[in-house]
């Protein structure tokens, strides 16, 4: 199974803790029609479907995930993200059917916020407190 990921998954680190999968091929990749929004109260972003979104979600597919890292991808993801097929399009392969985790639909205003999320934004003032409470604690 493919897994597109968008958020805090792009750091190399977090991804080979979580999913004890150091080994496997991603390719950058982009999703049309949603958007990434930072979770409330959090430094971490979800997705949603959003045909009018003004730009792609950025993000690497990861190929081949074993069923393994799955499952430990599902425990480290928040109870409300909805894991639900998409197809990203990268640059070596085209469109792809891959899995990420998604905000439902009814869940957006709740959950999220109106403020973005970038990797950058979250490498300069999230990171290390996250990893702290997440990885450390």
């Amino acid at each position: 199974m493919n897994v597109f990921v968008y958020g805090t998954l792009l750091v190399p680190r977090i991804w080979d803790t979580v999913t004890l999968a150091r080994e496997l091929r991603s390719v950058p990749a982009t999703l049309a029609g949603y958007e990434i929004r930072r979770v409330r109260d959090a430094v971490y972003p979800g997705i949603f479907a959003n045909p009018s979104s003004p730009a792609p979600v950025q993000g690497r597919v990861f190929l081949g995930v074993p069923d393994s890292a799955i499952a430990r991808l599902d425990a480290y993801e928040d109870d409300f993200y909805l894991r639900a097929s998409v197809r990203p399009l990268t640059e070596e392969f085209g469109e792809v059917e891959a899995q990420a985790y998604l905000v439902p639909p009814a869940e957006v205003a709740t959950i999220l916020t109106e403020d973005n999320w970038s990797l950058s934004w979250f490498e300069r003032h999230g990171l290390e407190g996250f990893w702290d409470r997440v990885f450390s604690g």
